[in-house]
């Protein structure tokens, strides 16, 4: 099943339970007023109008089709506040989170490319996982990028390369709490985040007022193991905030 389809799925469950509050308070209470009637008729119109706009927007970002800027940020804002209710009623109807996730992290990097920016690289934070280091390493680059010994093993020194090369803060962070440390001291203006859907979503959600770029880790032995990540897509998206 594609994200989309999850997706649509995932709000028709809403509109439906909506529509069910609305007819068992209209007709199951006795004695409503009429003016109550027509009034919750009305909000359960705006919100089918609400959703069904967000969808068609979201379903034209998915497939790459040109949306305006502004159409983009209002279904961006649409969506961040859903999110919560969507994830929950997706799993409670037995799909993957993954596939919503996925979505709200696509809508997120089109909203942030709608915009243009020329920042300095020491502007720019690189947020990684620590699953990114070869397991057997025996060097400690959480506390800093710089201990890497650069053997090749894993993506780590690809990315202290690109930390040298384009005056970029990289840093390995254990955890959420940490990586919301790090964008605290550090005062970035854009931040690139390289996880797992779950992290990534979790990460752009907290961090206010920064844009934030996601980057899907690649997992061939499976979840928080030796992953990797796409260069080309981190030094896209670097040259991006650099206004390149």
């Amino acid at each position: 099943m594609s994200d989309m389809k999850k997706y649509s799925i995932s709000i028709a469950i809403l509109f439906s339970i909506l529509l069910a509050i609305t007819l068992i308070g209209n007709f199951l209470i006795v004695g409503t007023p009429s003016l109550i009637i027509y009034i919750s008729i009305a909000i359960l119109l705006l919100i089918a109008a609400i959703l069904l706009f967000s969808a068609v927007v979201t379903k034209k970002v998915l497939n790459d089709k040109k949306v305006s800027p502004s159409l983009m940020k209002v279904n961006y804002r649409i969506v961040k506040i859903l999110y919560p209710v969507i994830v929950v009623i997706s799993e409670l109807a037995g799909m993957s989170k993954s596939g919503i996730r996925r979505v709200f992290i696509k809508l997120n990097n089109s909203y942030v490319r709608t915009r243009k920016y020329s920042f300095k690289g020491k502007d720019i934070l690189v947020l990684l996982p620590h699953c990114l280091q070869q397991h057997t390493c025996k060097f400690r680059v959480t506390s800093t990028i710089e201990n890497c010994a650069r053997c090749g093993l894993c993506n780590i020194a690809d990315l202290a390369k690109l930390g040298d090369d384009e005056d970029v803060h990289v840093f390995i962070a254990t955890g959420g709490t940490l990586a919301r440390k790090v964008i605290i001291e550090n005062r970035p203006k854009a931040v690139i985040a390289v996880a797992c859907e779950r992290d990534l979503t979790e990460g752009i959600i907290d961090v206010k007022g920064i844009p934030v770029l996601g980057v899907y880790n690649e997992r061939p032995n499976g979840p928080c193991f030796d992953t990797r990540v796409n260069m080309d897509m981190v030094r896209e998206a670097v040259s991006f905030f650099k206004g390149e």
